[in-house]
């Protein structure tokens, strides 16, 4: 099982890369971090989304999806066409009780 955990600008105080207190906050060795300056996975997610069966309650800023979680069930592979996720919502702090019982139930 992987986390991967992507860090995007959106806010006016985003300039740069996420510091060392911010990647901190993840220290999970299953975590995976990533920055994508050009918002190139918040594209993909957002066109999965919209022909997809899921769609966040939130999450939508300057035309982005950020503040995100998209879980997928273990085994899902990224082609061409995204999978479905088991779980498309956020703001991530207030998914985590739904995270917690998918990473349980992945063990």
């Amino acid at each position: 099982m992987a986390v991967f955990a992507v860090w995007e600008p959106i806010l006016a105080t985003d300039w740069g890369r996420p510091g060392t207190g911010a990647l901190q906050r993840l220290s999970d060795s299953r975590v995976r971090q990533f920055w994508d300056p050009n918002h190139v996975l918040s594209g993909v997610l957002k066109k999965a989304e919209e022909g997809g069966k899921l769609h966040p309650e939130c999450c939508d800023r300057k035309g982005f999806l950020w503040d995100l979680t998209a879980t997928y069930a273990p085994g899902a592979e990224w082609r061409e066409t995204l999978p479905e996720p088991i779980l498309l919502n956020g703001p991530v702090v207030q998914r985590t009780p739904e995270l917690d019982s998918i990473l349980a139930r992945a063990k």
